[in-house]
């Protein structure tokens, strides 16, 4: 009996491994070329793209020089671009001079020319969302001139350029926008879609030894709907980015309430929450930021950072952030008359009976809407000297 029961026990497993399908699909590394970054351009009516792989023999950690480069010293990628009318068509053309599969599951950031985005990008985002091997965790960048000038700097401190785009967005807002963010921008009521902004900088003074390119993100670029109509420099970016509750530890710079100089105070927590309001058809919203930070820098004579100094101090930086967030609200809205805030999403959260109403007049009424900022920011650590280093006790100016 025993023997009987084994013996079944020995059939029914053979009978189980003919259910197992194994890796009949399977795909060696070798035979793969794994692309990490990619750029997009418009050239001459035709696309252009080009392609950061990585090149894993070339990335040793060891006497790495420029762009990431291995033990010899040579980059740890290689570039690949190609045209062609349409941008899947560029792939295929990049195919026929690659001996391994392009693959794109690997790619963490996508950088996009601006005479494309000026075109429009909804071609791209058709072929990026389509294929499921184009992962929508990708982070897309706007760069200014073509992106695959971008893409091919030195970028020396990280492995590969597109990485260093990577965590240059990430210490831009603590959630940068990503393909699924950015497509859901363009596709939702309320809100209009906005990117980051890369450009290659050089790291030392032009004849200086060593000399090298780098990257640097310098601004946002607004979109209506998937096209980009301008560009905005890096100071009123960062008062909207502040104002949507996304800035990743900003430093403030204000005059100092008494006295000269300026003081520097770093905002380690940072929130925000908009609260519509309409009557007689006239729409308001109020912005209320909450903020905590610290003083990194003293570079005034100002005070002994007593207990009213500070409540000065505190009263400085809160109009500051009030000033620079509605200087940057009314360049999107008269300038641009683009809702990257998305106050249009809040009225819809808040008031959506209401929001069904102007829904249609959207884009009438928001450029008139009143926006008005209320911050909320308390100091909470002054460091551990409280008078200006070097000055003596009659230059500083006290309260």
């Amino acid at each position: 009996m025993p023997f009987i029961q084994k013996y079944r026990a020995v059939v029914i497993l053979l009978l189980c491994s003919l259910l197992i399908s194994g890796c009949w699909d399977r795909k060696e590394i070798n035979d793969l070329a794994f692309v990490i970054g990619i750029a997009l351009d418009k050239e001459d009516g035709n696309y252009r793209s080009s392609l950061q792989i990585a090149l894993p023999g070339q990335s040793g950690a060891a006497g790495s020089t420029g762009g990431g480069g291995g033990t010899s010293g040579d980059k740890s990628w290689f570039m690949l671009s190609n045209t062609a009318k349409t941008l899947h068509g560029t792939t295929l053309e990049g195919q026929k001079e690659l001996s391994r599969v392009i693959y794109y599951a690997h790619r963490r950031t996508l950088l996009i020319g601006e005479e494309l985005a000026r075109e429009g990008v909804a071609p791209m985002l058709d072929l990026l969302t389509r294929y499921p091997l184009n992962r929508l965790s990708a982070l897309p960048v706007v760069t200014r001139g073509p992106a695959h000038e971008v893409l091919d700097t030195d970028a020396p401190i990280e492995k590969f350029p597109s990485e260093m785009v990577r965590e240059l967005c990430f210490l831009n807002m603590r959630t940068p926008r990503s393909l699924k963010t950015f497509t859901d921008a363009i596709l939702s009521e309320g809100v209009d879609p906005f990117l980051p902004i890369a450009t290659m900088v050089n790291n030392v003074p032009k004849g200086w030894k060593d000399a090298k390119t780098n990257i640097k993100l310098d601004g946002l670029a607004i979109f209506k709907k998937d096209k980009l109509i301008g560009m905005i420099e890096k100071a009123p970016a960062d008062a909207l980015i502040l104002a949507m509750g996304e800035a990743n530890a900003p430093e403030i710079m204000v005059k100092a309430p008494r006295g000269e100089g300026e003081l520097f105070i770093k905002l380690n927590e940072n929130n925000s929450s908009y609260q519509p309001h309409i009557k007689n058809g006239e729409v308001t919203v109020k912005i209320r930021m909450y903020a905590k930070g610290v003083m990194v820098d003293n570079e005034s004579n100002y005070g002994d950072l007593r207990e009213t100094e500070i409540t000065s101090i505190n009263e400085s930086v809160r109009q500051k952030i009030k000033e620079d967030i509605e200087e940057g609200v009314r360049l999107v809205q008269k300038k641009y008359k683009a809702d990257i805030l998305g106050l249009g999403r809040s009225i819809h959260q808040h008031l959506p009976k209401e929001w069904d109403k102007i829904k249609d007049r959207w884009n009438e009424i928001y450029p008139n809407v009143e926006v008005t900022v209320e911050p909320h920011v308390i100091l909470e650590n002054v460091g551990i000297i409280n008078k200006p280093i070097g000055l003596s006790e009659e230059e500083i100016v006290r309260d």
